[in-house]
């Protein structure tokens, strides 16, 4: 390194220079001032520790002085910053010194008397490794600063997602609920009527208003219901609570359960009514929502004959598992790996956007467990075999 480049560097340095005798004191740090930005001079090691602060970026000290030796020095510093650059001024009488230094991790040796060509020599070889630090410092925190941005561009791109999601699962949810208030609707209207042809007829007396009222009650009930739990599904809620997979699996249904009966679809269940998570409610909900509503359209789409849906809920020694099994066909192989990918779908053009699996498998994630799905082939009760596929929810039970 030329002294034109050297000075580019070492004009943006702080050096401490800890000497005892004044006249080699003087005449270097005149030498020093030269060729950095500034220069802290001690007279001893002790002094030196005095005026060591975080500003310098570079020690080049004596061995032998009073008070403080520069070995002793160094010690005390290296306690404290072991990566800050030190250069040792030497005379050949303190050879016995070089294997503690080496032991300190010194930088480099200055014999003297000085020669200002091996002085320039060791600082030029001494700035490259703190330039080259820095270099490596600032890469590091850019690169730091890069994945930062990498992470929440993420977060939000998942949080654009998990509102498209959302809104497509609303959209059939507003069908099935509607669906799912034809029934009741219709069954009190014609209680309405024939309330009003009863009473023409004299036929009302306590026991009919009674009766009446019990089943409009129960038409109301199943309304209200649904209304509590469609509302509940896409309230915002980042509570994390415990709460029982079998309630939410059964809240689940009965948002569906019309819809799924118009479809002839029926469920299984096998659920073992104790086992708990922790987490948010309602993203379970959407985790199970996703999986049963793509094995509605897979039965429509293969127009598959006779439909069923099993749920097995049940704990081993280690894991939680949840199975959701259908018989609708199963899904092709060469897309089975990457069915939970974003923007994947097995759906005809513009009737999936591949994101409810994505965010379900996102939710699976969020609450510490793992969700993945494999083809099933199994016997029915007339011994056909049929095709399917099964999601599977894994957790680790925490001991």
């Amino acid at each position: 390194m030329n002294l034109q480049n050297l000075l580019k560097y070492t004009k943006q340095l702080n050096i401490l220079y800890v000497e005892d005798d004044i006249d080699i004191r003087d005449e270097t740090s005149d030498i020093l001032k030269e060729i950095f930005k500034d220069v802290i001079v001690a007279n001893n090691g002790l002094d030196g520790i005095e005026k060591f602060n975080s500003s310098i970026d570079m020690i080049f000290t004596d061995i032998n002085m009073p008070k403080m030796n520069g070995i002793e020095m160094i010690e005390r510093i290296r306690q404290g910053n072991i990566d800050i650059p030190i250069l040792v001024l030497s005379a050949y009488s303190d050879t016995r010194y070089f294997l503690d230094t080496i032991k300190l991790g010194i930088d480099g040796y200055i014999l003297k008397p000085i020669e200002s060509k091996q002085l320039f020599l060791i600082i030029g070889k001494t700035v490259e490794k703190i330039n080259l630090k820095k270099e490596n410092e600032e890469y590091k925190y850019n690169l730091e600063l890069k994945v930062q941005e990498e992470i929440e561009k993420r977060k939000y791109q998942e949080k654009i997602l998990m509102q498209q999601s959302k809104l497509a699962a609303m959209g059939e949810m507003i069908d099935a609920v509607a669906h799912q208030w034809k029934q009741p609707l219709n069954i009190m209207s014609m209680s309405v009527d024939m309330l009003q042809y009863d009473f023409e007829d004299n036929r009302i007396d306590e026991k009919y208003i009674l009766n009446f009222n019990d089943k409009f009650e129960f038409q109301m009930n199943h309304i209200i219901n649904t209304l509590d739990e469609f509302r509940s599904f896409f309230r915002p809620d980042k509570d994390v609570k415990e709460f029982y997979i079998s309630n939410i699996i059964d809240s689940t249904l009965l948002l569906v359960k019309d819809e799924f009966m118009r479809n002839k679809i029926k469920f299984i269940k096998n659920i073992q009514d104790d086992i708990f998570l922790t987490g948010n409610e309602n993203e379970f909900k959407h985790l199970i929502l996703n999986i049963i509503n793509n094995s509605r359209d897979a039965f429509i789409e293969n127009e598959t004959q006779f439909r069923s849906i099993i749920i097995n809920l049940y704990k081993s020694e280690k894991k939680i598992i949840l199975e959701l099994c259908d018989n609708a066909g199963g899904i092709p192989s060469y897309i089975i790996d990457d069915i939970f990918k974003p923007n994947i779908t097995t759906k005809p053009e513009g009737k999936g956007t591949g994101i409810g699996l994505y965010m379900s498998q996102q939710i699976a994630d969020k609450l510490g467990g793992k969700l993945y799905a494999k083809n099933i082939s199994e016997l029915n009760s007339d011994g056909i075999s049929e095709d399917g596929v099964k999601f599977i929810f894994e957790k680790l039970i925490n001991n």
